[in-house]
C-alpha cells in the first residue's frame, strides 16, 4: 500500500502540469501576445542631482520602449502605466553614462527593448555670480529731440549654470527702441548673457531676466513741434462748400530763434489758400507763414527749409447740410493743483448732416474736448475729442492736434465769511447762433 502512494502523488502532479499547459496553450491561442514598437516615447526623469552640480549639455528627455503583451493588455495601454527615471546619485562631475530604467504597471507587459538604452550625461560645478547689466538705445531720438541715459533697475543680475559657461559672463545685455517717440520711453527689456567680446553666452540662467528701463527723451533748445493749420482765402462757388481739410504732415518741427518758438501760440499757419468760386477739390503745395528766424526740419535730411512746404487738401462739395463752427477747447481730466492753457484756445469743426440740425445749432451742442488725464506740468501735444449730436458728423477739425502749457496753479486764500451773503442772479447769457451756409 505504501509503494503505491507515490506513483499515485506522482501522477497527479503530472497530470496537473499537463493541464496547466493545456490550458495556457489554450489562452495563448484565445488571446496571443503581440510584439511592437509602443508610441508615444516615455518622458525621462532626472533624479538625485548631485549637489553643487548642473547638468550641462543636452539628455535625451524621452525614452522609446518596444514590448511584448497580450492582445487585451495592448488595448489598455496608456503612457501613464509607464514611468521611466535616470539616477544621478553620487555621481562626481565629468561624462557619465548612465541606464535608463523603466518600470510597468501592467504585470502582463514586458518591455523587450528600450533606445536609448542609456543616456551621456555631463555634470559640471553649479557656479552662482553676480554680474552688471549693460542697456543700449539702439537707434535715435527723431530730429529735434534728443535721447539722455537710460535708468534702468535693478542694475546687476545673477548668473547661475555650468561653471565654464558662468565663468565666461561678464555682464548682461539689453536694448531698447525709441521708434521715433518724441516723450520719455518705458520699456519692460529681457536681458541676455555676454562675454567680454560682447557675444553671448548660452546654457546659463539670469535672475531677473528682465529689467525695468526709463529712457528721457527732450527736446533740444531751439526746437519746437507744432501743429499745422491752413488758412483759407475766398469763397466756393455757390451751391457749395468746404466739406473736409486735410494737411500733410500736420505737425512740424521747427528749428530757430528760441525766443520766435516761445513766442509761437502752438500752431504755425500755412499761407493762404484762394478757394474762391471753387466747384472741385483744391490741392495744393503750400508755403508755410513762418516768423523770422524760423525754418522747418525735414525728416528724411535733418536739413531746415525756409519755406517748410506742406501739402494741403481742401474738399469741396454740393451743398447737403454743411458748417463750419468754432469752438473754444474744454479740459477734462486735469488735476486740481493744476492749471492749463491751450493754444490755439479754440478750434474749428465742419460738421455735415441735416440742415434744420445745423442751424438750430447752440454752442452747447458741439464741445471741442482735451483730454489731460494723467498728464502733468510741462508742454503737450493733445488731439482733442470732438462731442457733437447723434444726427451730425465730424468731417474735419483744424488743427487737428493742439498745443497745452500745464502749469500749478496759484494758491488761493479763502476768507472766513462774516455773515451769510445773499444770493443774486447771475445775468442771463445771450446765445450764440453759429451761420450756416444756405442751401442752393
Amino acid at each position: 500500500m505504501m509503494r503505491k502512494l507515490p506513483r499515485t502523488v506522482s501522477t497527479f502532479i503530472l497530470s496537473v502540469i499537463l493541464g496547466t499547459m493545456v490550458w495556457f496553450v489554450a489562452v495563448r491561442e484565445q488571446n496571443p501576445p503581440v510584439e511592437a514598437d509602443y508610441a508615444p516615447a516615455i518622458p525621462i526623469e532626472i533624479e538625485n542631482l548631485p549637489p553643487g552640480t548642473v547638468i550641462f549639455g543636452d539628455v535625451p528627455d524621452r525614452v522609446q520602449l518596444r514590448l511584448m503583451a497580450p492582445q487585451t493588455s495592448w488595448d489598455g495601454i496608456s503612457p501613464a502605466k509607464f514611468r521611466a527615471w535616470i539616477d544621478l546619485a553620487g555621481l562626481e562631475p565629468g561624462l557619465h553614462e548612465v541606464p535608463v530604467r523603466v518600470q510597468v504597471a501592467d504585470a502582463a507587459i514586458s518591455i523587450l527593448e528600450k533606445r536609448p538604452a542609456t543616456v551621456n550625461v555631463r555634470l559640471e560645478k553649479l557656479l552662482v555670480a553676480g554680474v552688471p547689466v549693460r542697456i543700449e538705445v539702439i537707434d535715435s531720438a527723431p530730429i529735434g529731440y534728443i535721447a539722455r541715459a537710460p535708468v534702468f533697475a535693478p542694475i546687476t543680475t545673477t548668473v547661475s549654470g555650468a561653471a565654464p559657461q558662468v565663468s565666461q559672463v561678464s555682464y548682461a545685455a539689453g536694448e531698447v527702441y525709441l521708434r521715433g517717440a518724441k516723450e520719455t520711453v518705458h520699456r519692460t527689456v529681457e536681458l541676455s548673457a555676454r562675454n567680454a567680446n560682447g557675444d553671448p553666452v548660452t546654457r546659463v540662467v539670469l535672475d531677473p531676466a528682465r529689467v525695468t528701463v526709463t529712457v528721457p527723451v527732450e527736446q533740444r533748445f531751439g526746437y519746437r513741434d507744432v501743429s499745422v493749420r491752413v488758412r483759407v482765402k475766398g469763397e466756393v462757388a455757390s451751391g457749395y462748400w468746404i466739406s473736409n481739410i486735410t494737411v500733410s504732415p500736420s505737425t512740424v518741427t521747427l528749428v530757430g530763434n528760441p525766443s520766435a518758438l516761445r513766442e509761437l501760440p502752438g500752431y504755425i499757419e500755412t499761407m493762404p489758400v484762394d478757394v474762391t468760386n471753387a466747384t472741385a477739390n483744391v490741392t495744393e503745395r503750400v508755403a508755410l507763414d513762418l516768423p523770422q528766424g524760423v525754418s522747418v526740419v525735414q525728416p528724411e535730411s535733418g536739413e531746415s527749409q525756409t519755406l517748410g512746404g506742406v501739402q494741403v487738401t481742401i474738399q469741396v462739395a454740393a451743398v447737403e447740410g454743411g458748417q463750419t463752427v468754432q469752438r473754444r477747447v474744454q479740459f477734462q481730466g486735469l488735476a486740481e493743483t493744476l492749471s492749463a492753457v491751450a493754444r490755439p484756445p479754440q478750434v474749428d469743426v465742419i460738421l455735415s448732416g441735416p440742415l434744420p440740425r445745423l442751424q438750430s445749432l447752440t454752442i452747447q451742442d458741439v464741445q471741442v474736448i482735451a483730454n489731460l488725464f494723467g498728464l502733468g506740468v510741462g508742454t503737450h501735444q493733445v488731439k482733442p475729442t470732438i462731442v457733437v449730436p447723434e444726427s451730425l458728423h465730424v468731417e474735419s477739425v483744424m488743427p487737428e492736434t493742439i498745443e497745452v502749457q500745464i502749469s500749478l496753479a496759484p494758491a488761493t486764500l479763502t476768507p472766513t465769511p462774516t455773515s451769510i451773503p445773499t444770493a443774486t442772479a447771475l445775468p442771463a447769457q445771450t446765445p450764440v447762433t453759429p451761420t450756416v451756409q444756405p442751401v442752393q
